[in-house]
């Protein structure tokens, strides 16, 4: 995988010219639709007062007009770029962060060295800041690892965030390492299958332990079968890839006085055919990235071993291949998972919660105390929320609060879910304690199924089905993994161990 080169980040109160510059300008589609004269003005700001007032430019969110004045750059000409934000009342962090990302690829594919961000005027104060800077920093990515590398393809070096109240250097850093922990989760996840197997997986996951000083432990195929793990040998035993359960720990210098462990268990599917209940195979090529939630649970992981929180934290990323083979598993039979309860597979295609059942258990005798499951786990979610929020199922309201108010800060909002024993006929099984599908839709059913092996710790499940993966490039973004979740469990403990 490929990685964006990062530029240099400074915040300043004025315009900085190291190199010919692009100047981006934020632009609402009601008044007053330019930042404030005091940070932007002169004659470009005259020159963007026409374009807008003609009507060559309405500011709608997501849109963007370039433009060359013939005013403002170090040679008399600057290169402008208006960047719609929308309506003032539906303004927040989550549009500025999009809008930043649409400026740097804009910039970029101008072949611009230099970015101006002219912060709009609005009462964010350094978390809009943050977020113009995670937002352009995630506009870098590209997932074109295979595509031949142009020899002078555009490379941002500067990108100078102007606004009057300038932004801490902690923001800036913190910034980065979110931005960049989400784009190190969503190269892994648009990593091809064969490109990155279970034990491959695993091996990327030390690499990054070992740089940024993480505990790691991974147990292979034999150690997983000897410790009682059926669901996660179950759904690895049909492949020639055996299976991993990959283990990340963050140990702070300084502990909260509570001890508590709060564990991230992502599913690691890296790639899912359905095995013997097997998928058509139209789009089935998306399934590399079913290990998205496992790809964020480490994403996560990497960023809080910068940030360095008082507070203990585990990954643990059952990984496996879901394969048809000779050997693989059948609908109709039963395994015994780590927690001791026995599964009936109705359906290998429901292979994601057979995992995490196990992960979940294991996370459990790691002694967690808190715990948040990552997965891209029903079709049902989409049909229910789409692709803008991802959904949030829990037994514990405060925990499951705890989570939202997190997501909501991050910019990944999620929707609370019904999980309850309303569903559990769907999971009743007349020869196993359960079994893993109960039909369409099953979306709480699954949920619920998880939640029996979380017992009475504090649990949320975050289904990222719907919200991990674009299926067409976005002004924004390029098709493909969004890296959702590394910025919600960041903000989760981050901010819980200021308190």
């Amino acid at each position: 995988m490929r990685l964006p080169s990062y530029p240099n980040v400074v915040t300043s109160g004025e315009i900085l010219t190291r190199y010919e510059p692009t100047y981006a300008v934020p632009v609402f589609t009601d008044e007053p639709r330019l930042p404030a004269a005091k940070s932007f003005g002169g004659a470009l700001r005259e020159v963007c007062e026409r374009v807008v007032a003609e009507g060559e430019f309405k500011g709608e969110d997501g849109a963007s007009f370039a433009l060359r004045a013939g005013v403002g750059g170090p040679r008399g000409a600057a290169r402008l770029l208006l960047v719609g934000l929308g309506s003032r009342g539906d303004f927040d962090e989550r549009v500025l962060r999009r809008a930043a990302a649409t400026a740097v690829r804009e910039a970029r594919a101008a072949r611009a060295r230099a970015l101006h961000f002219i912060m709009p005027d609005a009462d964010g104060g350094a978390a809009f800041a943050r977020a113009a800077v995670e937002g352009a920093l995630l506009g870098l990515y590209e997932n074109g690892f295979y595509q031949t590398e142009e020899e002078d393809a555009g490379r941002l070096e500067d990108l100078i965030v102007v606004t009057e109240r300038g932004m801490p250097a902690e923001e800036i850093t913190r910034a980065r390492v979110v931005a960049e922990s989400v784009n190190w989760a969503r190269a892994l996840a648009d990593t091809p299958g064969a490109g990155l197997p279970p034990r491959e997986f695993a091996r990327v996951a030390a690499e990054m332990a070992a740089e940024f000083g993480l505990k790691v432990e991974s147990l292979g195929a034999e150690e997983i079968g000897r410790r009682g793990m059926g669901g996660l040998a179950g759904v690895g035993q049909g492949s020639d890839e055996e299976p991993a359960l990959i283990v990340v720990r963050y140990e702070p210098d300084e502990i909260l006085d509570d001890e508590e462990l709060w564990a991230f268990v992502g599913k690691g599917i890296t790639f899912d055919t359905g095995g013997i209940s097997i998928k058509h195979g139209l789009d089935m090529y998306e399934m590399k990235t079913d290990m998205a939630g496992g790809a964020a649970a480490l994403g996560a992981l990497r960023a809080i071993a910068q940030l360095k929180p008082a507070r203990r934290v585990a990954a643990v990323v059952p990984a496996a291949e879901n394969m048809p083979s000779g050997r693989a598993i059948k609908p109709g039979d039963i395994v015994r998972t780590l927690a001791g309860y026995t599964i009936e597979v109705v359906d290998t295609d429901a292979e994601g919660r057979l995992v995490l059942t196990d992960g979940i258990a294991y996370a459990k005798q790691l002694g967690a105390t808190r715990i948040v499951d990552l997965a891209t786990l029903t079709g049902s979610i989409v049909v229910a929320l789409g692709t803008h929020r991802t959904g949030l199922f829990s037994n514990d309201d405060a925990w499951a609060g705890q989570v939202e108010r997190a997501a909501a800060r991050a910019g990944e909002p999620v929707w609370r879910m019904p999980v309850s024993d309303d569903y559990k006929k769907r999971i009743e099984s007349p020869i196993a304690d359960f079994k893993n599908y109960g039909g369409k839709p099953d979306a709480s059913a699954a949920a619920l199924l998880l939640s029996k092996f979380a017992g009475d710790t504090p649990w949320a499940h975050l289904d990222i089905a719907g919200t991990s993966w674009l299926d067409d490039p976005e002004p924004h973004a390029p098709k493909g993994s969004t890296g959702v979740g590394v910025r919600t469990l960041v903000e989760l403990v981050c901010e819980d161990s200021k308190q």
